[in-house]
């Protein structure tokens, strides 16, 4: 009976210890889905707070007295895109970087023997632009996409030969440090830092933010502040546009060590990028689009070409042949501005020429042209003599062109010798280019246009004329 009893005891025992248990596994199931509820609602709250937060953001701009916010954030957007095609400096000086060996050697190739002198050839495009670009420190360097090439193509950029600045970008993750910034928080907060710091540099106005950013520069580049220049900043992280007067003498020799340097100085130091023209310019011999080829031939054809309403005549280019560059799907804002030809949203044509002019060419030898104008003309003279300080413009800054093909020939187009095989020939080269009509400037003379930004005028062929 006592056995019994014992053995009863213990299965009673062994039951309360497995309801314990389960009892147990209940309430750790029961907590566990409570964390899950409450991370849950955690989860499901953040993006109500973020939108209460992106509301209160938006709150705070007044465009009574900002201005329009959706245009603000889309010129930040547009400087942004622009300037993030740049070349970064740590690629363009990077001898083992792969593609330049390869680069040189496919130059050499195609420069090696004597052009055919045809200038439906190629190659003998290909020798045009080589005299052109051709420095005394550097040359240009061609390389094909199609075959495993790829380097920075440079020729989106050919329009912007005849500017004298040839920026870098520094790219800041924010204003934090710099003068007596502390940083912005907020998206709306940067775009208003940056308007009122881009007013202080046009008005050319003290501000201590840039006063330091110049002297961090002036000691990354080893050089007096006085030197430096910064043209613009804008919002997407903090990036500042500055250029180096007298380049070819100070900035250039110093891009081996200038990447490091500015990274020494600036703690919230992301990257630095340089214009693709500045140093050795790569363009990618695939960028040549036979589509775009065509020789003209029709001494009075015109066409309407722009925006309705407010349309501008296109003359034909007679007698020279173009080289088509490679453009459509360039852009992000679509292939409009350019293709189908005469589309409503087809911007300006004009020419761009590439010579250096003198005085005489405008009936007065004392005066100097460069003074005057700084063109429509000056390709080869800025890679051949370097760069110097800002020139006095007639018609102000930006990039001029033509919409008068007959116009940059009188002076303003390079002549260019080139041994060929039939002998020395002489050619003449300019730039077909496209100008947005919402930004172009009229002069008081009807064969001078003006592109205030980089940004508003396109190249899409080369022209090249046997003289």
């Amino acid at each position: 009976m006592i056995e019994k009893q014992v053995v009863e005891e213990q299965a009673i025992e062994k039951q309360a210890v497995e309801e314990q248990v389960i009892e147990e596994q209940v309430v750790e199931e029961q907590v566990i889905e409570e964390r899950v509820v409450e991370e849950q609602v955690t989860e499901e709250q953040i993006p109500e707070e973020r939108v209460v937060e992106k509301e209160s953001e938006d709150a705070d701009w007044d465009e009574n007295k900002e201005g329009s916010l959706e245009l603000a954030k889309k010129k930040q957007a547009e400087l942004k895109t622009y300037y993030d095609e740049f070349p970064s400096i740590d690629d363009i000086i990077d001898e083992t970087r792969f593609g330049i060996r390869e680069a040189k050697e496919f130059t050499e190739s195609i420069l090696h023997d004597l052009p055919s002198g045809e200038i439906s050839e190629r190659t003998t495009a290909c020798h045009i632009l080589k005299s052109l670009l051709e420095s005394r420190n550097t040359s240009c360097l061609f390389f094909d996409s199609t075959h495993g090439g790829n380097l920075h193509d440079a020729s989106g950029h050919l329009a912007e030969l005849n500017l004298e600045d040839r920026p870098f970008v520094l790219k800041l993750s924010s204003s934090e440090g710099l003068g007596d910034s502390m940083g912005q928080k907020t998206e709306h907060g940067t775009i208003r830092f940056v308007q009122a710091l881009n007013k202080t540099i046009e008005q050319e106005q003290y501000h201590p933010v840039i006063e330091d950013i110049l002297g961090r520069i002036s000691k990354a580049h080893g050089i007096e502040k006085q030197y430096i220049c910064v043209k613009i900043v804008f919002a997407g992280t903090f990036s500042v546009v500055y250029t180096v007067n007298d380049l070819a003498n100070y900035a250039v020799k110093s891009l081996l060590t200038v990447a490091q340097k500015l990274k020494d100085q600036f703690q919230q130091y992301l990257g630095a990028k340089i214009h693709p023209l500045l140093f050795r310019p790569a363009f990618d011999i695939s960028f040549f689009d036979k589509q775009g080829n065509k020789t003209f031939t029709n001494p009075n054809q015109t066409h309407q070409v722009g925006p309705p309403g407010k349309t501008k005549t296109y003359i034909s280019p007679d007698g020279w042949t173009r080289y088509g560059l490679k453009v459509l799907g360039k852009y992000q804002d679509g292939n409009a501005w350019l293709h189908p030809f005469r589309d409503p949203g087809n911007w300006y044509r004009a020419f761009h020429g590439t010579g250096r002019v003198k005085a005489v060419d405008f009936g007065n030898d004392n005066q100097s042209f460069e003074e005057q104008y700084a063109p429509v003309d000056a390709v080869a003279s800025i890679f051949e003599s370097g760069f110097r300080p800002a020139r006095k413009i007639a018609h102000g800054n930006g990039v001029y062109c033509s919409p008068n093909p007959k116009f940059p020939e009188n002076g303003y187009v390079a002549t260019v010798e080139l041994d060929t095989q039939k002998g020395k020939k002489k050619f003449k080269c300019m730039l077909q280019v496209a100008v947005n009509p919402d930004t172009v400037r009229f002069t008081m003379d009807k064969d001078i246009w003006v592109a205030p930004n980089p940004q508003d005028i396109r190249p899409y062929g080369v022209l090249i004329k046997e003289v």
